[in-house]
């Protein structure tokens, strides 16, 4: 009997160690849980996160959308209802009339014709010889009569096929961006002096007549 209950005695001094053990045990498991979590939830550190950004740039390919010379005249010929001989021409007599090497005179020339294609008179005075609608063809204002002296005596043909100039490239961003350098409707030669002309190259053209607003189509 004294057995028994020194037994009974010892198991439960034994049971109190293993309770407090055990107690001990679960409040240390709770922060290991709690840091567990936060691992599984919170992203890994600025290395990690780099790692992946490089990886996810690493993964695509970019591809530069280059407008070639060629897209452009297309462009151009569809956009001003212009024949790749109707444009040669045009070139021929833009490139005759400028400082033809001269980018910005080249593209001062442009602009001029183009501003024609704007301007009711010019307009007018072009539907009258050629056809309703043609005052605003370009092609049309460059070869009419007593405009460009170059078309009449056939001296634009030098310069027709002149597709590696300075000027030709000016012709080509002119019409196919449109940007506007000037809003003259004329222009005289260089050594020709003109009151109130404006110019845009050394040995380019004098330009003059600006056109009016209540005039501009």
């Amino acid at each position: 009997m004294n057995n028994l209950i020194e037994n009974s005695y010892v198991l439960h001094i034994l049971w109190g160690y293993v309770r407090d053990i055990v107690n001990k045990l679960r409040y240390l498991a709770l922060p290991i849980i709690y840091l567990t979590v936060i691992l599984l939830v919170v992203p890994g550190t600025t290395t990690i996160i780099n790692n992946v950004t490089y990886k996810s740039l690493d993964s695509y390919s970019y591809t530069v959308a280059i407008v070639t010379e060629e897209s452009k005249l297309n462009n151009i010929l569809k956009k001003y209802n212009l024949t790749n001989e109707q444009f040669r021409v045009l070139c021929g007599i833009v490139l005759s009339e400028a400082d033809y090497n001269s980018y910005e005179d080249s593209y001062a020339v442009i602009n001029t014709i183009y501003n024609r294609t704007h301007s009711k008179n010019w307009v007018q005075s072009i539907d009258n010889k050629y056809g309703t609608g043609k005052g605003m063809n370009l092609y049309y204002q460059a070869i009419a009569p007593n405009q460009f002296t170059v078309y009449a005596s056939g001296s634009y043909l030098r310069h027709i096929n002149d597709t590696n100039s300075l000027g030709y490239h000016a012709i080509i961003d002119f019409l196919y961006t449109e940007n506007i350098m000037h809003n003259y409707l004329s222009f005289r030669a260089h050594n020709v002096k003109v009151n109130g002309s404006e110019t845009f190259s050394d040995n380019g053209n004098n330009y003059f007549g600006l056109i009016k607003e209540e005039n501009r189509i």
